[in-house]
């Protein structure tokens, strides 16, 4: 009979196996991208017109989608923190539902919608109200909004679930309203928590393919985000210009890691 002292060591070892065999193989496909194309052909693309565009598309856009998710984010998961909200249950359904549907699904659904609003309204009315977006950059915005709204709801109700109930209950004993509660209490102690989740739904938008592809498409120079972008160099054959633009990406994914982590928040938005 194996002593328990002999067990318990065998079991840490094989949780030790597991844990190194995944980090081994997120790290080598990970690092593959930067092997593969080297610094110095990363740092040529970055010099390119065409991959500077792309990159200046993904930040306007992608900053844009992130401020209108807000926008809306930020009361409507107050709003569910702190309050009775009748189909409550519903609404956590609904709105989980972008995060969790294929991307493609969610783009298509998106072009879907805008194809009935031309049958009910008419494709020309559309139009001359300029909100016919599809195939155009405010449509890839349009299409970034779609996911990082939904996903900026789960971060900011975690923010707010992490500021103490009973610190507004104090202030509304001493006459405090609920505004005035909310701007003074929740918003300055939830703070950390949504600048990181403010950055992981930045990231989310940069990284957005499905939607985009589908809603606003693929036209080099026009809708080429960085995703985008890495798409079409490989449909083309440009192998080694989509390997430096994924390392890019890469490159982006852990800086906005680091300021998560540095700001205390997590990824956990369920």
């Amino acid at each position: 009979m194996i002593g328990l002292r002999k067990r318990n060591l065998l079991f840490r070892l094989s949780l030790l196996a597991c844990l190194g065999v995944l980090s081994l193989f997120v790290g080598l496909f990970l690092l593959s991208s930067f092997v593969y194309a080297g610094p110095l052909r990363l740092l040529d693309l970055l010099r390119r017109p065409e991959a500077q565009q792309s990159i200046w598309l993904s930040l306007w856009t992608s900053s844009l989608s992130t401020l209108l998710a807000l926008v809306f984010a930020v009361p409507s998961a107050y709003v569910l923190t702190r309050h009775r909200v009748p189909g409550a249950g519903v609404l956590d359904v609904l709105l989980d539902l972008p995060i969790v549907l294929p991307p493609l699904v969610a783009g298509f659904s998106l072009l879907l919608l805008y194809t009935l609003l031309g049958r009910w309204l008419g494709s020309r009315t559309l139009e001359s109200a300029g909100l016919d977006l599809r195939f155009s950059q405010p449509g890839i915005v349009l299409a970034q909004f779609t996911i990082a709204a939904p996903l900026a709801v789960r971060v900011m109700r975690a923010a707010f679930q992490e500021v103490p109930v009973r610190l507004e209950s104090m202030a509304r004993s001493l006459g405090a309203g609920e505004a005035e509660n909310f701007r003074r209490i929740s918003l300055p102690m939830a703070r950390n928590g949504i600048l990181a989740g403010t950055i992981l739904v930045w990231a989310r938008s940069v990284a957005e393919f499905g939607p985009i592809l589908v809603f606003a498409g693929a036209v080099r120079g026009k809708t080429d985000v960085l995703p985008i972008s890495i798409f079409l160099s490989f449909s083309n054959g440009e192998i080694e210009n989509g390997v430096a633009l994924s390392a890019l990406l890469i490159v982006v994914g852990v800086l906005a890691l680091a300021l998560i982590r540095r700001l205390g928040g997590s990824l956990v938005v369920g």
